[in-house]
């Protein structure tokens, strides 16, 4: 039988520390002898507002499929800041980083929202460091007006009020409080409990990343993105008003130099397995589980 561990702990990076947890077992032991399981790599979006707390209990349901690696970017939640700033870049080599420390080999490396900014970063600065890569209800570039538009047509006047002053006209931290009351009770199709609940509040890094100016509002890794080689999910829900689905088909369209596999849920808003879980999570599991071609 395979025995799930849960082990939180931190492990220091060029004299800082990230905070990561553990589920589920590297090797699984049946009556057919030892089996190596894939290393699953989970990265959270809104740093400094999220943190890998997003991801549980969901997730406990790919346990017996790889082992669950969970993740404080640097500055979020349980992670120490790293003092040479905030970055994509630098998220994205403290990867590399943790893999070295931990000897994983071949992770396969699931970003959601802002996480997915950070997965893209690292598979083009590290082509050949990830086995498959999962960009989750993503993009390399913010379009605001997109944003906009959509929560205006799920949230009406004040909706659109409220994302157009987070994400073009103000984008203030007062500006975002509002668009979190306002708007982030429209990102997904079915009713969730109140959003960040279990996270660890990072003022300055949730500035840094999404105040006007901030690292969501300059980055953009489009053309960057046919540097990436490994096989890649892009998931990504009709209904998202944050990362619109748009953004995910822009996507796709740059990776230009690997296998890619496309999945739209009609039904579904950000952070697809939020709204439909079935599905969200055997299209997962059999991208995780696949032989690469």
């Amino acid at each position: 039988a395979c025995i799930r561990r849960r082990t939180p702990v931190h492990i220091e990076i060029d004299g800082r520390r990230l905070f990561f947890d553990v589920e589920g077992v590297a090797l699984g032991v049946d009556d057919d002898g030892v089996h190596e399981r894939p290393t699953l790599i989970l990265l959270h979006g809104a740093p400094g507002i999220s943190d890998h707390t997003a991801y549980k209990p969901a997730f406990t349901a790919l346990a017996d499929a790889a082992q669950i690696v969970y993740l404080d970017l640097a500055g979020a939640g349980r992670s120490d800041i790293n003092p040479d700033g905030f970055s994509l870049e630098a998220w994205a080599d403290d990867i590399v980083e943790l893999c070295d420390a931990l000897h994983i080999t071949e992770p396969i490396v699931l970003g959601n929202s802002a996480g997915g900014m950070v997965a893209a970063m690292y598979a083009i600065r590290h082509p050949d460091h990830p086995a498959k890569l999962i960009l989750s209800s993503t993009q390399a570039k913010l379009t605001a007006q997109r944003c906009v538009d959509v929560f205006e047509r799920l949230g009406g006047e004040a909706a659109r009020k409220a994302a157009a002053d987070a994400l073009i006209d103000v984008g203030t931290m007062e500006s975002l409080l509002t668009y979190g009351a306002v708007c982030v009770p429209l990102y997904n199709t079915t009713a969730q409990p109140e959003a960040f609940s279990a996270a660890t509040f990072r003022a300055e890094t949730a500035a840094a990343f999404h105040e006007l100016g901030g690292i969501w509002h300059t980055m953009d890794h489009l053309d960057g993105l046919s540097a990436i080689t490994c096989p890649t999910l892009v998931i990504a829900g009709a209904e998202d008003p944050v990362t619109p689905i748009e953004d995910s088909i822009d996507i796709v369209e740059h990776l230009t130099a690997c296998d890619v596999r496309f999945e739209t849920f009609d039904d579904a808003g950000h952070s697809v397995w939020n709204d439909n879980p079935e599905r969200a999570f055997e299209v997962l599991r059999d991208f995780i589980t696949a032989t690469p071609h």
